[in-house]
């Protein structure tokens, strides 16, 4: 066992996980970026979002599974459901304003102003145009609600078979014209598989990563990432979100788990610094702004300075940009957050602060802490 892992330990947490929350988190606002190279995204695509669901069931613990279905329930009311409500709200106070003057607003017109509240509780990602990042929450919460339950009665092995089989079979037999279900329970079957993997990948992470230096790790990474990139350029355009599987949707598995153990591998071989820690227990606040962010600086380019409004794809500058400016204004997002709605970190009112430790509920180990 290295010292870093032993050091670790003694703390009560393993940093590898941090750093690839937060390397995922970066993936995702990046994934979003305008003008961002078609090739780079389907890289990114593939696997980042599968990432945070293998993530939230890595850090589930069985003291959580202990917990009775109200307890567990309420855990996840708190740590997603809440949240999810906050942002909606948000969003759409910044929608009312604004989505007549944007570059899709031809597709709200003569829209009513309560016709976006429908999306709270259909809670999927076409109806919740205000902000579509939003299916997540509900998502993560439908399939963690799911497994706890099947958990009560099935191991984590048989769980990791039997629903990888099922999220293989839908995603081969998934048609486009299948009304989409409420609240993730359509994404859920795919989600659900990367959960339990990585439920059952907790007891040997440990094993693993001590199984390999810090030069083997990145070396396994880059490896892997080379084969993400391979898959993905065969399989091209995929999108959880919208059940879109790629156009050789028996690949969608395969690039998914290479993208999630190769960063697994990178934050083994990487340090632990403070920016990732920070990231990493931020992303519950990065995730549902960061899209609102990009509309906030186009806005201010467009009316403020009369740019076009195409402006963001005249140059890979603005690509870089975007993600740059939104991560950097996630800082004070997280002070003003931290300070007037606790509630959406899963704390009472408290200073912001860089700490040592934190107990609160974090994005991506959701629904209880490590």
């Amino acid at each position: 066992m290295n010292p870093e892992s032993v050091s670790e330990m003694r703390a009560g947490r393993l940093t590898h996980v941090d750093t690839m929350k937060a390397i995922g988190m970066v993936l995702v606002v990046v994934g979003h970026s305008p003008g961002l190279d078609p090739f780079i995204k389907h890289v990114i695509y593939s696997f980042h979002m599968p990432l945070f669901f293998f993530i939230s069931g890595l850090l589930l613990t069985e003291a959580k599974l202990a917990l009775p279905y109200k307890a567990y329930f309420s855990a996840l009311w708190k740590g997603l459901a809440l949240p999810y409500l906050f942002f909606f709200v948000v969003s759409y106070l910044y929608w009312l304003p604004t989505h007549d003057m944007a570059a899709s607003a031809v597709k709200y017109v003569g829209m009513d102003w309560q016709a976006p509240l429908m999306g709270i509780l259909v809670g999927n990602g076409d109806a919740l145009f205000v902000n579509v990042v939003l299916w997540f929450f509900t998502c993560l919460f439908t399939a963690s609600l799911i497994f706890f339950a099947a958990r009560k009665y099935f191991s984590a092995a048989f769980l990791l078979v039997a629903l990888n089989g099922l999220g293989v079979v839908f995603v081969l037999l998934y048609d486009r014209s299948w009304p989409r279900l409420p609240w993730g329970l359509d994404n859920a079957v795919v989600a659900i598989a990367f959960y339990s993997t990585g439920h059952f990948f907790r007891g040997y992470q440990k094993a693993t990563s001590d199984r390999v230096s810090k030069t083997g790790a990145r070396i396994l990474a880059f490896l892997m990432l080379a084969a993400v990139a391979f898959v993905a350029n065969i399989n091209g355009s995929v999108d959880l979100n919208t059940l879109h599987f790629g156009s050789h949707r028996s690949l969608y598995f395969l690039g998914a788990y290479l993208g999630i153990f190769a960063l697994f591998y990178l934050s083994i071989g990487m340090p632990a610094t403070r920016v990732f820690r920070w990231l990493s227990q931020n992303t519950i606040i990065i995730f549902p702004t960061h899209l609102l962010m990009f509309s906030v600086f186009t806005g201010i380019a467009v009316v403020v300075f009369g740019f076009p409004r195409d402006f963001k794809e005249s140059s890979f500058i603005w690509t870089l940009l975007f993600p740059t400016a939104a991560l950097l204004s996630s800082y004070p997002a997280s002070v003003f957050i931290r300070r007037f709605f606790p509630f959406v970190m899963g704390k009472g009112r408290t200073k912001h602060a860089l700490p040592q430790d934190i107990q609160s509920i974090e994005f991506g180990s959701l629904p209880g802490n490590r």
